[in-house]
């Protein structure tokens, strides 16, 4: 039997921040059901519209597989296209305001130009309707889109006419704010279009084990990612999985639909779009068999194991005439590190400077309620195991330590969540009337700008750990080490102090196996609004 710390586990969703908040997707490995019989399918459509999920599902509704993509891209197509003619408006708006007159007379050919640029390389690249995408790489597709269309303006320019310097302006100004607003305004609206019964992608989930039913659960939940899952399929009949399961469903209310050879019944039934192959747990699904049934699905979607290998990058190649999977380490892409590292230090400076006013205030604010330093540093694990002083705003007061101990020998409680997570949710050191406001807002972590001016920390990474916790990371602790923690991370934007220290672990090691600057960027867009809304801090 695996421990909780060892790879066989399913690292699935974990960018998704709003599915971590409602599901554990690491789920260990377990028996699926017994193979049997043919038998026929015994779920009709209302029973899947009321399956056991938190968004609404997807009802097998007339029409053809086009339909469904229809109906899922041309929303995102009129978004995209809004955004674009608004971001190009504004800009010459504001152009024209400084020069005092129309930016140029070609305007409407630039922006037609930019449009059709986009949406042609947003294509190529999966953009419409991207279904079941990580938010990280629809991120790189859209501002990739972006400046492939602005390029291609400037191509047909001087290839038909002559380019101005107003045309050049006009569509990097145009372009620059674009790629702001087109990623959130898509985040918006997929946001509210998962949350309609017509939006998204029918999916089969081929494996009844552990990994498909989590992959269920999480998609289930992550409707904004556009796949709404139908229910599993396996080599099991529905009669074996009957005798298990009275009302055709596993403990978790994962809705089961029949065996693999029932497939092509069944995507004549429900015109599915996807099929995704979740092998894990289940020992006997013959892949050939699945392979030949599911070849009538337009997209079906592998997974080969449950082990933490890389995925955001992760490509296929041919290897001696079987598929290979290519992961590339942009940790050793020197350049990439150094853009990190520049990102850091010029943003983190930059932030000094303009929030200098608000440091001063919180300073006094802290020495006024609470007597002692404003300021706290704890020794902390960073980059290759190397310790270094971790700077916050004091938020606990002077002698925290004993009131700790002591609170700790007189509450049980306390003592077993403190145990656990290293957190208590009703702290007894917090300053009163501002430690828990700097904590909620995470602007205790201010002075933490300072240890990545001096390169003990970046904006983005694991969250710092005290040597005592290097055993909680176990056999993850290399990955740990091999960046500098950060003052934000996914565990941060993930539900915080809401997930636990399993979830913390996981969630480091996913984003050091994964990461680019591009998950940085991604990273900052959530951070913005974690600490609007307040998720997880306490």
């Amino acid at each position: 039997m695996p421990t909780q710390f060892e790879t066989r586990v399913l690292p699935v969703g974990v960018v998704s921040a709003d599915a971590i908040e409602q599901l554990d997707p690491f789920v260990p490995f377990g028996d699926g059901p017994n193979p049997g019989a043919d038998a026929d399918v015994l779920w009709d459509d209302g029973n899947l519209a009321r399956s056991a999920t938190d968004g609404p599902v997807l009802r097998a509704v007339p029409g053809s597989t086009y339909f469904q993509l229809l109906l899922t891209a041309l929303p995102l197509v009129l978004c995209d296209a809004i955004m674009l003619v608004v971001a190009l408006e504004v800009s010459a708006s504001v152009i024209s305001m400084f020069t005092g007159g129309h930016v140029t007379p070609t305007f409407g050919n630039q922006l037609v130009a930019i449009i059709a640029g986009y949406f042609l390389f947003g294509s190529l690249q999966g953009l419409f309707p991207g279904s079941g995408t990580s938010p990280v790489v629809e991120l790189r597709q859209s501002v990739l889109a972006v400046w492939a269309s602005f390029c291609l303006m400037i191509v047909l320019n001087m290839a038909i006419g002559v380019l101005s310097s107003s045309e050049v302006i006009l569509g990097v100004v145009g372009v620059s704010f674009a790629t702001v607003i087109i990623p959130l305004t898509r985040m918006l609206a997929r946001k509210s279009l998962s949350k309609t019964s017509w939006w998204g992608e029918r999916a089969f989930i081929i494996g009844a084990g552990p990994q498909g039913q989590a992959l269920f659960r999480f998609f289930s939940r992550a409707t904004e990612r556009g796949l709404r899952p139908i229910g599993l399929i396996d080599s099991a009949s529905t009669a074996d999985y009957t005798s298990k399961h009275s009302d055709h469903r596993d403990s978790n209310g994962v809705p089961y639909l029949g065996s693999i050879s029932d497939l092509d019944r069944l995507n004549r039934r429900y015109r599915s779009r996807w099929a995704i192959v979740a092998p894990g747990g289940c020992e006997q699904l013959d892949m050939g068999q699945v392979m030949a049934s599911a070849s009538k699905v337009p997209n079906v979607l592998i997974l080969p194991s449950q082990y933490l290998l890389p995925s955001l990058w992760a490509t296929t190649r041919e290897c001696a005439g079987v598929m290979g999977v290519h992961l590339r380490d942009h940790l050793q892409n020197p350049f990439a590190m150094v853009t990190k590292r520049a990102v850091d230090f010029t943003l983190s400076l930059l932030a000094f400077f303009i929030l200098s006013p608000m440091l001063l205030t919180i300073i006094a604010w802290v020495k006024l309620k609470s007597p002692g330093p404003a300021f706290y540093g704890h020794l902390r694990v960073g980059r290759n195991g190397k310790t270094f002083t971790a700077w916050k705003f004091r938020s606990m007061v002077v002698n925290a330590d004993k009131v700790l101990e002591e609170c700790l020998e007189r509450d049980p409680e306390m003592r077993r969540q403190w145990i656990d997570d290293h957190k208590l949710k009703d702290d007894p050191r917090i300053i009163a009337g501002i430690g828990h406001f700097l904590r909620k807002t995470s602007m205790d972590e201010l002075p933490q700008l300072w240890n990545v001016v001096r390169g003990d920390m970046s904006l983005v990474g694991p969250r710092p750990i005290v040597k005592k916790e290097i055993e909680r990371y176990r056999e993850m602790y290399p990955l740990y080490s091999r960046v500098r923690p950060g003052i934000t991370g996914l565990w941060q934007v993930s539900g915080r102090n809401d997930t636990s220290y399993e979830q913390r672990v996981r969630l480091d090691s996913y984003y050091v196996c994964n990461w680019s600057l591009w998950l940085d960027a991604y990273l900052v867009l959530r951070t913005i609004r974690t600490i609007l809304l307040r998720e997880g801090a306490y």
